[in-house]
């Protein structure tokens, strides 16, 4: 076992500062208001079944670290100001720990405990990277980053960029072409903020998105149960939301699930002749699951992380874009699943077309219209799609791409999906709040949530009535 961590950093000359750009900002207001650090970091593994040469991987490491300039990023608290500034610094290195796991349970038992210690930003470390030899006698790579550093896609461009240099270097070809940088999104989402008339434009929108005379429904996966009590005990019958983000309560649990290659290649076979994003089908699931225990509410609002990588330069850069979607939809039981999908792509595309404007504003906005309290909001759960590519046929190896638990989370379920690349099917990851959900109702969403998918694409024609009558079987 190696040692680990950074070594020095600097520059020729003063660096320039910056601000939090809106999406930082999004994860630091977070991660400032939650007791238990973790919340927002993103813990992920990337095994292959080939041994990797640990010394050449190191080499790749640092070029990765000088190519991926949001790898470099520092963060202090301005002493004046009290804000949370960053710059970009010049050099940084790190030397990764070298791990050796002789059974699976001992791999998962390490990374899992990494994965719940927090990434100190203040302190130097801004993300963690082990290399490990797989108990199948493969190799690892580990990444722990922060995300205000990273988002699930610049995880993956990690992933993917090291590897290129790893090849370029062992077969002393040439490098992959360079990533664009980070530090140049960072201002210009910066210099957003000073843009009255774009500002002016988005706040107008999300004014009228967020109608007073039309408050949200938190439809939880666990039921009505919680919403029951608010309303018995505040003597109030027609509440819509009660306290469900007690920050008190945040120990989280995960529970993982695999949909079958079989029934994946019937949604992605759907989704590619109807020119249909997998992430609607799968918020088509889930919103009918939700609706079916909440008196088959019509209105339900889920709340989904997305990336604004729409361009080719963002999708070849790192650092963090993401942005948070409050996707409330209001859908009738005489609506087609055909429909039903079709108003939850508008809803979607329409939150897009705004999707600069802080997310920090659009909750403060959602708190002084509805009278939220810190502890009220409508969204059932957190989801993030994740579009990895379906299989990893076209490379020399199978690949294991995994995510892990953080153990804390302010959110009462957070749903992570994405592709399985080993044999085209999809994985879930369930990350929930013990004390508000339990493994029952995971398992209920799961199960309930692909019936519907499969049943919809099987018949585009059924309602949604139909789809809750299945859902509630």
């Amino acid at each position: 076992m190696k040692g680990s961590g950074f070594g020095r950093t600097g520059r020729e000359m003063e660096p320039k500062y910056y601000d939090l750009c809106p999406s930082q900002d999004n994860m630091y207001t977070m991660l400032k208001y939650c007791i238990h650090k973790q919340v927002v970091q993103i813990p992920t593994s990337f095994a292959i079944d080939q041994k990797l040469d640990y010394g050449i991987l190191q080499k790749a490491l640092n070029i990765e670290i000088e190519r991926n300039d949001c790898m470099r990023i520092c963060f202090f608290k301005d002493k004046e100001t009290k804000k949370v500034r960053q710059y970009f610094a010049d050099k940084k290195e790190y030397t990764a720990q070298i791990l050796k796991f002789t059974t699976a349970d001992e791999q998962d038992a390490f990374l899992a405990r990494d994965a719940q210690k927090p990434v100190k930003i203040f302190k130097g470390e801004t993300f963690r990277v082990f290399f490990f030899d797989t108990c199948k006698g493969g190799s690892g790579i580990y990444l722990n980053a922060s995300h205000l550093i990273m988002d699930a896609s610049s995880v993956m461009t990690f992933y993917a960029d090291l590897m290129k240099v790893y090849r370029a270097l062992a077969s002393g070809s040439d490098m992959p072409e360079p990533l664009y940088p980070y530090e140049e999104r960072v201002e210009k989402d910066i210099a957003y903020l000073s843009n009255e008339s774009g500002m002016t434009k988005d706040d107008k929108f999300f004014r009228e998105y967020f109608d007073p005379e039309k408050p949200p429904f938190y439809a939880g996966v666990h039921g009505h149960d919680l919403l029951d009590k608010a309303r018995k005990k505040k003597k109030d019958p027609n509440l819509r939301v009660p306290a469900a983000y007690n920050p008190i309560k945040d120990k989280a649990e995960m529970i993982t699930r695999h949909v079958c290659p079989e029934d994946a290649a019937k949604i992605f076979d759907y989704c590619q002749k109807h020119l249909c994003s997998p992430e609607n089908l799968i918020l088509m699931g889930f919103r009918t699951y939700a609706s079916s225990v909440n008196y088959r509410t019509d209105d339900v609002f889920i709340t989904v992380l997305c990336s604004r990588r729409s361009s080719y330069k963002d999708k070849s850069s790192g650092g963090c874009m993401a942005q948070t979607m409050q996707v409330r939809t209001v859908i009738g039981e005489d609506k087609t699943f055909t429909q039903a999908l079709a108003e939850i792509n508008r809803v979607r595309t329409q939150l897009y077309r705004h999707i600069n404007y802080p997310y920090t504003k659009a909750l403060a906005m959602t708190r002084e219209v509805y009278n939220f309290k810190l502890v009220e909001a409508p969204g059932c759960m957190m989801f993030t799609w994740l579009p990895l590519p379906i299989s990893a046929k076209d490379t020399e190896y199978d690949i294991d791409f995994r995510g892990y638990n953080l153990g804390r989370y302010i959110f009462p379920l957070y749903v992570f999906s994405f592709p399985n690349m080993k044999d085209g099917g999809i994985d879930f990851m369930y990350m929930y709040k013990p004390s508000l959900i339990k493994p029952e109702h995971i398992h209920a969403l799961h199960d309930k949530g692909l019936e519907v998918m499969l049943k919809g694409v099987e018949n585009p024609d059924l309602t949604v009535g139909e789809l809750l009558d299945i859902a509630e079987k």
